[in-house]
This record gives structure tokens, sequence and C-alpha cells, in this order.
């Protein structure tokens, strides 16, 4: 009966049918511009991200488990070397190392202080600066009051006692604005609710107010871990062009 059909198959589509050409099929060759170079080499970015919000979907390229272990049999057992298909997935590793770069700088620079936020910082750096030089004159003048005053002069024992107290009035002035700047510059630009910083993994937002739980999770989660191994294969291969 199967026969049957088959012979009517034949004769509706030809010798060369469907069924006929799929039991004649032969899979490509390794370095057929078909075969993702970057599965059989490495890894390839498509297989990182998925089920993420950075799913690349589905490669357009094939990705078939013998010519993975082809090419690592004649690579480490035979010592052949395949140039050409080595740079490909150079090529395809550093496209996506620039473009996870260029996000990172531009995350940082969102973070970054706006004109007002920066005179406010070099303002309380400026009345810093101030305090430390009234502050150090003022040891000058002490230290040199005490040598001129041998002879225990009741006057001169008094100038110096009275400098004494306004040097240190003057270093407590120094230990709060000290506190202040402290604050100004780790608030400024930022709510007490999202204090953030990138993450130079992968680019995402961090926020310093997350527990210890939340971060572990961040940098365990398949994202960052995907582009924290496309960033070591980049960095092995660039290593192996040289």
């Amino acid at each position: 009966m199967a026969e049957e059909q088959r012979r009517q198959i034949e004769q509706l589509m030809g010798r060369h049918s469907q069924s006929s050409s799929v039991r004649h099929y032969r899979d490509p060759d390794m370095t057929s511009p078909q075969v993702c170079k970057a599965f059989v080499v490495g890894i390839c970015p498509h297989d990182l991200f998925v089920g993420t919000k950075s799913d690349l979907g589905k490669c357009p390229n094939l990705h078939l488990q013998k010519h993975k272990l082809e090419y690592e049999y004649k690579t480490r057992k035979l010592g052949q070397r395949f140039p050409d298909m080595e740079a490909e997935y150079f090529n395809i590793l550093q496209r996506y190392i620039r473009d996870l770069d260029r996000t990172i700088s531009v995350a940082q620079k969102r973070l970054e202080h706006t004109p007002e936020e920066k005179e406010k910082i070099a303002q309380v750096t400026r009345d810093l600066d101030e305090l430390d030089i009234e502050i150090g004159l003022m040891i000058q003048e002490l230290n040199y009051l005490i040598k001129l005053n041998q002879s225990q002069d009741e006057d001169q024992t008094l100038k110096i006692i009275d400098l004494s107290i306004q040097l240190n009035q003057k270093s407590k002035e120094r230990e709060l604005a000290s506190k202040q700047a402290r604050n100004v510059i780790e608030n400024v630009g930022q709510t007490s609710q999202q204090k953030l910083q990138v993450c130079d993994g992968c680019g995402a937002y961090l926020s310093r107010l997350d527990n210890d739980r939340r971060l572990a999770d961040h940098f365990v989660g398949k994202i960052h871990l995907g582009y924290v191994q496309l960033r070591r294969a980049y960095e092995e291969m660039k290593s192996k062009q040289k």
C-alpha cells in the first residue's frame, strides 16, 4: 500500500519529488556560508539570551553539533587551523562588544552631574580649601608665638591661649563642613529612592539601595552572565588573533 502511494506521488510530482530529495539531502560542509561560525568555533550570541528581554531570536544560520565536534577534533587532535572561520567569529564578537561598550558609556553619561550640580560640588570644595588655608595660617602663627614667648610674658600667653581657642573652633567648623561636603557629593543628582550605578559587565543600572540578595540575583542572571561570557570569549579571540 505504501509502495503504491509512493508511485502515485512520483507520477504527480516527478521522480525528483520532495520525498526523494529529502532522502538524498546532505548537510552542508562545516565551512559553508550557511553554517554559523560563532557556534562552531565558540558561542553564538543568539544562544545566550533566549527567554530574556535581550533575546536575539533564532540564529539565521545552521547550528549542527557535528560541525562543532568536527572543528574541535581537527583543531585539538589534528592541529589544523581555520583562520577564516575564526576571523569571522572574532568579527561577530567584536560587533557585540562594541555595542555593549557603547551602551555602558551612554548609561554612565546619563548619571553624570548637571552644570548646577557640578557648581554645588565645586562650592563645597572651595569652602573646605578656604578653611584649610585659614587653619594652616593659624597653626603657623601659633607656633611662632610659642617660640617667641620664651620669657612667659603674660600678654603673649593670653594671646596664645586666645589663638588656640580660635584654632579649635575653626577645626570644628572644618569638620562640620567636611561632613556637609560628603553629604552633598553623595546625594547630588540622586534621589534617596534611586542611587544608581552602571554595571560594567552588562550595562544595566543597579541601585545601591538594593539588598545583597537582589544584587546577587543580578550577577548570576542570564543577561549579565551572557555578556560576561561574550566579553571573555572576545578577549580570548583577540589574543589569539594577535
